[in-house]
């Protein structure tokens, strides 16, 4: 392959066609007309031909559906990319597993044969592969998952193979993407990650010289093959031109990976149709000049292939005819994953004698012992996170805990892989701030793998992160940014506090197949679980993921405080001094779960107080307390008085007289607290 990409060519090729109005190609292009000009051998097996002329035929009739007006959204054809499906997906095993991208259903027909399934799907009938609901960029079914965003599945693809590791398994993952994708970071993250950790990962990289309708060399500086080798990974190299040599060198490149060590495969390749149904400005002459050197169009050139062709194409016709439409129903497709309920009645709570900490480590060796994974920077011993949380459980349990590269997206999404894939997995982001870097992954893989495979796949990957200011790290180390998560579907979010054992609430999350984001207070780390003072008792609701009740002993409250984590610790600490300073009785929930919020013990204590003030730790704006005052008060005609407490919308300075100004705190809840008191009493 030509290095060089600022050069460029006259539109004369190499064997003397030009290209009608061409002012010139890039070298890329010209190195894919001088292997699709080359005299290759097309005698290849006869299964593998019908193969790919099925994978055309299924993908001519979506098209021709899509023009009848029968299907709607977008596809993406690998018309005239066949033989990289069949060449590489064809020699897997049924217990391999493929992950691939948009242009994925050769990649699918090949590893599965469930090609009347994909015609059901993109027809959006309950009979598809995803009960319709996937269509084209979304396809499962075991052994294949395909997502439409570039690069996603890479680091799904890693925890999956270090599942196959863990199990003694030779099976390999391929993961499929497109030159245009390696301008995402996160294939760089994960070529790292699987050369760090010899994963059994064939990555390859369809190159067919164009992102959507970039050139290769506006887009793609270097080599495709370059990318792999400073990695130390082993790199091969095809084209569909030759695909009796593209099998070859596929087959050497899988036993490669299946010896135990990640592979980098770059097949040259073009496509004959648009990007996805129409969308095509490339030079007529240049699509007509590949058309004509398509392998399977000079297959079709034999009267033998030609029968096969009208044989197969009849069949999937046939298939499209007697296909009965069936669709699944909103009431069938919305249910999600997530815990629901509440509960009114509570009960006394008694805490152990023990420090958050030690019963987080405690509840983490727990799932580790039962075959759990743990994730994260710096998190095996003797260090243990940058809160020690997980320090020890490395020790007693060797190649349980994975000390991952500073990649926050990589960390994400190697969980989200080995839950898929039945092992549970817990990832610790160093700080919540960095979660903003894990956002894809959890919006785009786990939260969307129930629904969009058309509820056949779980993620139950456990995303756990400190959140919080007070500690004077600064802007980029004290954010709380939970209202950013609690607004993605089937995703839980839960706070854990020290007014709450946590052990018995995260043994029951180990048994829901939800994704899971997990709130931890890094100043709440080293508290010690709280104890009833004389004038507030300790209560919590029956339910798996309990809210606390904090209540006066004697007494009705006059003002209901809701908050959640290590700012529900503080105001606990201090409701003695809120009385005094209010002259109001309150009573004060915590919340643990956060997503799905449920407002049962909220709403009875306001039935009594009629004042109502949600405290939480970040911003208030769009927020969590936004969202809770809204229940309430649509639930009780707007007559009850409420407001919301949080931090600054700033960002949180370092100085500590000023982040303790800008973050939420018990004084801020005293101030909205006469702010209410002054609303119903206007004399004062």
């Amino acid at each position: 392959m030509v290095s060089v990409h600022t050069d460029r060519l006259t539109s004369e090729g190499q064997d003397g066609s030009r290209f009608a109005g061409d002012e010139g190609i890039d070298l890329p292009l010209a190195e894919a007309r001088r292997l699709a000009s080359r005299n290759t051998d097309l005698s290849l097996p006869e299964n593998s031909i019908a193969e790919a002329i099925l994978i055309r035929a299924v993908e001519e009739r979506l098209l021709s559906l899509f023009s009848e007006g029968r299907m709607n959204g977008t596809v993406h054809t690998c018309v005239g990319q066949e033989f990289s499906a069949v060449c590489i997906a064809g020699q897997l095993r049924e217990t391999d597993w493929i992950t691939s991208n948009h242009r994925c259903h050769g990649h699918f027909i090949s590893k599965t044969g469930i090609w009347g399934g994909l015609l059901d799907e993109l027809m959006g009938l309950e009979s598809g592969v995803c009960k319709g609901i996937g269509s084209s960029q979304h396809l499962y079914a075991p052994g294949f998952i395909s997502n439409g965003t570039q690069g996603a599945l890479l680091p799904v693809a890693a925890g999956m193979a270090i599942h196959n590791k863990r199990l003694g398994s030779d099976d390999i993952i391929a993961s499929f993407i497109g030159e245009g994708t390696l301008g995402e970071g996160i294939v760089y993250e994960t070529l790292n990650f699987a050369a760090l950790q010899q994963l059994p990962q064939l990555f390859v990289c369809e190159n067919n010289f164009y992102s959507q309708s970039t050139p290769q060399a506006r887009s793609i500086a270097g080599t495709v093959e370059s990318r792999a080798k400073p990695f130390g990974i082993a790199t091969f190299s095809a084209d569909t031109w030759d695909p009796a040599n593209l099998t070859k060198v596929a087959s050497e490149a899988i036993e490669f990976v299946r010896s135990g060590k990640p592979a980098f495969l770059t097949v040259q390749t073009y496509r004959l149709n648009a990007h996805s149904k129409g969308d095509d400005d490339r030079n007529q002459a240049e699509i007509a000049f590949f058309r004509a050197r398509d392998p399977l169009e000079r297959l079709l050139a034999e009267p033998r292939w030609q029968a096969r062709q009208a044989e197969i194409t009849e069949e999937v016709a046939r298939h499209v005819r007697s296909a009965a439409d069936k669709r699944l129903s909103r009431k069938a497709y919305l249910p999600d994953q997530l815990p629901r309920g509440g509960s009114e009645i509570v009960k006394p709570v008694t805490n152990p004698e023990a420090r958050l900490l030690q019963c987080l480590n405690d509840a983490y060796a727990s799932a580790v012992r039962e075959g759990a994974v743990l994730l994260g920077e710096d998190i095996a011993d003797p260090y243990g996170g940058a809160f020690t949380v997980t320090r020890g459980i490395d020790a007693a349990n060797p190649g349980s805990v994975f000390t991952m590269p500073i990649s926050e997206a990589l960390i994400a999404g190697v969980a989200m892989g080995l839950a898929l894939r039945g092992t549970p997995a817990y990832a610790e982001i160093m700080f919540g701030d960095f979660m903003s870097l894990t956002f894809d992954q959890i919006l785009s893989n786990a939260s969307k793998f129930h629904h969009m495979y058309g509820h056949q796949a779980s993620c139950p990957a456990r995303i756990r992160t400190p959140m919080g200011g007070k500690r004077g790290y600064g802007p980029t180390h004290s954010q709380s940014l939970e209202k950013f998560f609690v607004g993605i579907d089937n995703l839980m979010v839960m706070a854990v506090t020290s007014l709450l054992d946590p052990r018995p609430a995260l043994q029951a999350l180990a048994k829901e197949a939800c994704p899971c984001v997990i709130i931890e207070n890094k100043t709440d780390y080293a508290r010690r679980l709280w104890a009833p003072s004389p004038a507030f008792k300790l209560q919590a609701t029956q339910t798996k993921f309990p809210d606390l009740v904090i209540s006066p002993v004697s007494g009705v409250p006059d003002v209901t405080i809701v908050s959640y984590g290590g700012l529900a610790r503080e105001l606990a600490d201090s409701l003695e001094h809120i009385f005094r300073q209010t002259d109001c009785v309150p009573e004060l929930i915590c919340l643990t779960r956060l997503h799905p919020l449920d407002a049962t013990a909220v709403m009875h204590s306001v039935a009594q107080s009629r004042r109502l003030v949600v405290a939480e730790e970040g911003s208030t704006p769009f927020g969590i307390g936004s969202e809770l005052v809204c229940r309430v008060l649509t639930k009780t005609d707007g007559t009850i008085d409420a407001r919301t407490v949080g931090a600054d919308p700033v960002p949180i300075p370092s100085p500590k007289a000023l982040e303790a100004k800008v973050l939420a705190s018990p004084d801020k809840v005293i101030d909205a607290i006469l702010e209410l008191r002054g609303a119903e009493a206007p004399n004062g």
